[in-house]
Formats: structure tokens, C-alpha cells, sequence
């Protein structure tokens, strides 16, 4: 069973917090039998949320933004070794973002550790590559190392 999205109609899974289509928090899904509805007073959500609030009560993943400090550590120094790491926690936060399972508020950071990461695992290896080849020719010129 699907939810729809009060704000754009979008259909979403059962379990997602929030529209894949326009980031609206989404209502919880009917109770089960023997529970009891939470009441809203009348006109609670008049304005809509509250800019920088999370009305699902859903702590935030952090993975978006430990996925970007990962990507300025692999650009600066690590290469590869945070790159990775990097880009796979990015893609986790984007992949939960998109199914509504995460808030998204750390989309940006997510795809700056994603992107970042990438880049700097694949300029790292290119440097890595260089220094073999230029130390490779570097003895095949002097073979007798005085």
C-alpha cells in the first residue's frame, strides 16, 4: 500500500517519511488495531513546517555530512584511502534521501561527499600511476646507480 503525498499526489512506499517528490514530511501510516490515533488540534499545521524543524521527531543521518569531511580529507592528503569511504557513504545518503527513509536535509552534503570523493580517488590514483611510470624511467635512464 502506498501513501500519497498531501502536497504534489506523488505515491510513496509505506515506510518513507518523506515525499520522493517534493520532500513534504509525510503522515504516519493507520494504526493497527488497538491503537489509538494521535488528534491534532484544529489548524496545527496552518503554515506548514517550521523551516529547520523535522515534525516526523526522526533524528537526521549524519552520513551526508561525514561523507563531505571524508571527501576534503581525501582531496587534501588521503586520496583513496577517505575517497572511497567517502563516496559510499554519499551514495547511502542520496540512496536514503530518494526513498523518503532519510531527511533531506543533508542532500548537499551527501553529494559533495560523493562526487568529492570520486574525484579525488581517481586524481590520487592518476598521481600514483605517474609516479610509478616516472620512477620506472628514471632507473631504466641510469641503470648503474653511482
Amino acid at each position: 500500500m502506498t501513501k500519497p503525498c498531501p502536497q504534489c499526489n506523488q505515491l510513496n512506499p509505506p515506510d518513507a517519511a518523506f515525499c520522493r517528490g517534493c520532500a513534504s514530511p509525510l503522515q504516519p501510516s493507520a494504526p493497527f488495531i488497538g491503537q489509538q490515533q494521535a488528534q491534532q488540534w484544529p489548524g496545527a499545521n496552518v503554515g506548514g513546517p517550521i523551516a529547520g524543524t523535522n515534525p516526523t521527531g526522526a533524528q537526521p543521518s549524519q552520513k551526508g555530512l561525514v561523507a563531505m569531511i571524508l571527501a576534503i580529507v581525501a582531496i587534501l592528503c588521503c586520496g583513496p584511502f577517505t575517497g572511497v569511504p567517502a563516496a559510499i557513504l554519499g551514495w547511502m545518503e542520496l540512496d536514503g534521501i530518494k526513498s523518503g527513509r532519510t531527511s533531506p536535509d543533508s542532500k548537499v552534503m551527501a553529494m559533495i561527499g560523493l562526487w568529492g570523493g570520486i574525484a579525488a580517488s581517481v586524481i590520487h590514483a592518476g598521481f600514483y600511476i605517474l609516479w610509478i611510470l616516472l620512477s620506472m624511467m628514471s632507473a631504466a635512464a641510469n641503470p648503474y646507480y653511482y
